[in-house]
């Protein structure tokens, strides 16, 4: 079988693909990462042939745009950006690692994929989606709270998310990528899409990347969707841990850790905060930021900078974390079973923020509360609660055995084969 994996985005969302794409290599497949030009030393490091699609100076340049982290301009920055110029090298990339291929092919793609989408429709490519956050299934039961301010709640009419669901499609990706999307179509001879949101669901396989605890089925979800769990991939024996990471963290009390995200270049006021914050507790601290341009010239002794460290190896061994609220980094704080508090934005964080205050496991503080006085206080009661300590410990039970990557990939294999013997269209 040859596998086509289409992750687009920052680490936390290439992550999960390589990790699952290490493990279909090791079943005996023919892998292949196609993303954009920053991955490919981990790709080769992993063992992955890879296919850029996009480079690292266009991801570079995307990630400095002040609107990727604003609560109602990123997703529309994401579709203009990132969705609309990617759906045609993606396709282009799938026709060419195809071309003269006489195995079983499967596609396996993000939400970000239209390309992916296109193969399955246009070159009859079996086609597996990947999402890795429950803000992907906007259902009008148990409702993803989208942003800081929509009204979502159990108490909220139907209508009422139905119209803001369908408002928000057309304001964050409608109007910025059918018509585009539907042009492109055309070309391929296929069917217009009435709504940009069904490119972003495989019709045949959804892979929803996190536990049913976390998230739960809604009937309104698509039918085709599965749970398998958080993939739980940081590149963990593949990145060694920096020998003054060990060393910092041997040196006294477990560290409380600070990360922004992996592509947050405008995160002067969070490491303020940040520093601020222990000072007040009299704590130690860790920085992760790849950006050290951002990091404050004076830090006291008992916080540093590091650049990057699996948390797979590390966290468990820290007092809490202090995020954006990523789901990658979510669930190695989950896995790890530290108290969580984060800092939401925009994209998937305010939902994940949410789930994680219901489960009992952490807090969050939006943009313009996130201040040294209210991240310490707030620190210092989820480090002294033992009800925060004990929902920790019960979740990171649940993890223990985690084989989500292997569930995952028996579903890609699963869908390959089952499509295998359909004929291939060619393209114009």
């Amino acid at each position: 079988m040859k596998a086509i994996l289409l992750p687009a985005g920052s680490h936390g969302d290439v992550h999960p693909f390589v990790g699952v794409g290490v493990a279909l290599a090791e079943r005996g497949h023919d892998v292949t990462l196609a993303t954009c030009g920053l991955f490919a030393d981990l790709s080769e490091r992993c063992g992955l042939k890879f296919h850029e699609v996009g480079t690292a100076e266009r991801f570079l340049e995307l990630s400095q745009h002040p609107d990727l982290w604003h609560p109602r301009k990123a997703a529309a920055l994401i579709a203009r950006e990132a969705i609309l110029p990617g759906m045609r090298m993606q396709y282009d990339a799938i026709e060419e690692l195809t071309a003269s291929n006489s195995e079983p092919t499967v596609v396996v793609g993000s939400a970000l994929g239209f390309g992916g989408r296109l193969a399955h429709d246009n070159l009859k490519l079996p086609f597996v989606s990947l999402h890795l956050q429950p803000t992907m299934f906007w259902s009008v039961h148990k409702s993803p709270q989208l942003a800081r301010h929509t009204l979502m709640g159990d108490w909220v009419p139907r209508w009422l998310k139905t119209f803001q669901f369908r408002l928000g499609i057309w304001m964050m990706f409608d109007r910025n990528v059918r018509k585009a999307c539907n042009e492109y179509r055309s070309e391929l001879g296929l069917a217009p899409i009435k709504t940009s949101w069904d490119m972003m669901h495989s019709p045949q396989k959804i892979c929803a990347m996190f536990p049913e605890w976390f998230a739960p089925m809604q009937p309104d979800w698509p039918p085709q969707t599965v749970h398998t769990g958080f993939p739980l991939w940081d590149e963990s024996g593949v990145t060694e841990v920096p020998a003054e990471i060990e060393q910092f963290i041997d040196a006294g009390e477990p560290p409380i850790v600070f990360t922004p995200g992996s592509a947050h270049t405008h995160a002067i006021p969070f490491w303020r905060a940040a520093v601020d914050a222990c000072q007040r507790l009299g704590r130690r601290g860790m920085l992760l930021t790849r950006h050290a341009e951002q990091i404050p010239d004076d830090l006291p002794a008992d916080v540093q900078h590091f650049p990057y460290v699996p948390f797979s190896a590390v966290l468990h061994r820290c007092a809490a974390l202090v995020y954006h609220g990523g789901v990658g980094t979510l669930s190695q704080a989950l896995a790890a079973g530290v108290p969580h508090l984060i800092m939401p934005m925009a994209h998937d964080q305010p939902d994940n923020a949410v789930r994680i205050k219901c489960l009992g496991v952490g807090d969050y503080l939006w943009p313009n509360q996130f201040h040294g006085p209210r991240v310490a206080k707030m620190l210092g009661e989820l480090l002294t609660s033992e009800s925060v300590a004990s929902a920790c410990r019960e979740r990171a039970e649940l993890l223990k055995d985690n084989d989500a990557i292997a569930k995952t990939c028996d579903i890609i294999e699963a869908a390959a084969l089952s499509d295998s013997d359909q004929p291939r269209r060619e393209s114009a």
